[in-house]
């Protein structure tokens, strides 16, 4: 019975923590449905599949957002004509090193700024590496 009680609270916790955030997410994902346009969406996103994933990369790292509130942005823009290969490496980007993550790593670790360095640069190259493979398996599908 301990056990029980414990998971429970464990998970009201952690529902409590994380719905602001998915909040945000929605929020912001409704933000995008009333103003931004397909039009605007072709303009920002680059024709090269390659800098596309670059450019939505960089992107997600300047984007301060969590696993919960990530996904429904990243949902709005592919329903808004952004490429599966640029909306993924946004999407792994964006709770791995925006600012705010970021700065709590730094802080997390000592003031250690070897482990900020790591976890971006490892960040960037999974979202990349990631972003590539999509870019080439929508070229061959």
């Amino acid at each position: 019975m301990k056990s029980f009680l414990q998971l429970n609270t464990i998970f009201v916790s952690i529902l409590i923590e994380s719905m602001p955030f998915v909040l945000i997410g929605v929020f912001i994902s409704g933000i995008i449905q009333m103003f931004v346009t397909e039009e605007m969406v072709k303009k920002w996103v680059p024709k090269n599949k390659v800098l596309a994933v670059l450019y939505s990369t960089m992107i997600g790292a300047l984007f301060p957002a969590c696993e919960c509130g990530i996904v429904p942005i990243t949902r709005r823009l592919v329903a808004k004509g952004v490429p599966l290969h640029a909306a993924v490496p946004f999407m792994l980007t964006g709770p791995i090193i925006n600012p705010v993550v970021l700065f709590a790593t730094y802080i997390a670790f000592g003031s250690n700024l070897k482990m900020l360095l790591y976890r971006s640069i490892f960040a960037v190259i999974v979202a990349v590496v990631i972003g590539l493979i999509l870019s080439i398996q929508y070229y061959i599908s």
